[in-house]
């Protein structure tokens, strides 16, 4: 039986699922993070598991299969996709630039990802230097969307926050991902989920239940400048209601 976090009040003794669905390695030719200090860092940091999204490719990270068997260490496998308007994380599909060629209108992306049964996320939305570009306020014009990154540990406040506040006028939640390249920001936000995630079908099915949460990990990084923004850290009481998918973003408990 899985475990499962109790109704009302609970503090961060009892277990919540983290989750870094955000992650760059050496497989993927633009990071400098190898496997060891992958699986070193994230249990450092306090990760229950990992997903990596190399470019282009779900098949890039296929030593990760080995890898998490041998470390005991979950590490599941998306793709960072590059469509026309900035990027889509996609979950639940294996394909690669053949499958998917890059470029295409992320609105149809969307809608072939979710044919097929995967999930596409949009990816740090707000980000302004992405010489790729960004969507920003064309998400209004997205339509099957399940959620945005709106926690993203390479971005600062401000890019975070906008995506935050287009995710919750638009009645969709929010995950969190670090972003990284490298060990500095592996974990810096995550997502948290109240029952452990075991398999790769498991987390399309929980990110569609939409029960989970984007977090910042304030206990390893301590906690960003808040101006306004509403972003949870690590230490924040949790409420079991916040994670069901009726609950308004806007409702998430912040720590002091």
């Amino acid at each position: 039986m899985q475990p499962t976090l109790p109704w009302g009040k609970v503090s961060t003794s009892v277990s919540m699922f983290k989750i870094d669905l955000h992650v760059h390695t050496l497989f993927g030719g633009d990071s400098v993070l190898d496997p060891e200090t992958l699986v070193a860092r994230s249990r450092q940091v306090g990760l229950d598991a990992l997903c990596v999204t190399e470019h282009h490719s779900y098949f890039l990270s296929d030593p990760y299969k080995k890898i998490s068997q041998a470390t005991r260490f979950p590490i599941f496998q998306g793709l960072e996709y590059r469509a026309m308007e900035g990027h889509l994380l996609i979950y639940g599909l294996h394909i690669d630039a053949e499958d998917l060629p890059p470029r295409l209108p992320m609105q149809w992306t969307i809608d072939w990802v979710q044919s097929q049964g995967g999930i596409a996320v949009p990816a740090h939305p707000f980000q302004r230097w992405s010489v790729n570009g960004f969507p920003g306020r064309k998400l209004w014009e997205m339509k099957n969307l399940i959620a945005v990154e709106t926690l993203n540990g390479s971005l600062n406040d401000e890019e975070n926050r906008q995506a935050a506040e287009t995710a919750e006028r638009m009645g969709i939640r929010g995950i969190g991902g670090s972003d990284a390249h490298g060990p500095a920001v592996l974990g810096r936000a995550y997502t948290v989920f109240p029952e452990p995630i075991r398999t790769e079908e498991e987390l399309v099915a929980a990110l569609r239940q939409g029960r989970y949460l984007p977090v910042w990990n304030h206990r390893y990084y301590g906690c960003p400048s808040r101006s306004g923004s509403r972003v949870p850290c690590a230490e924040v009481l949790a409420d079991r209601k916040n994670l069901s998918p009726q609950t308004p973003l806007r409702k998430t408990e912040e720590s002091p």
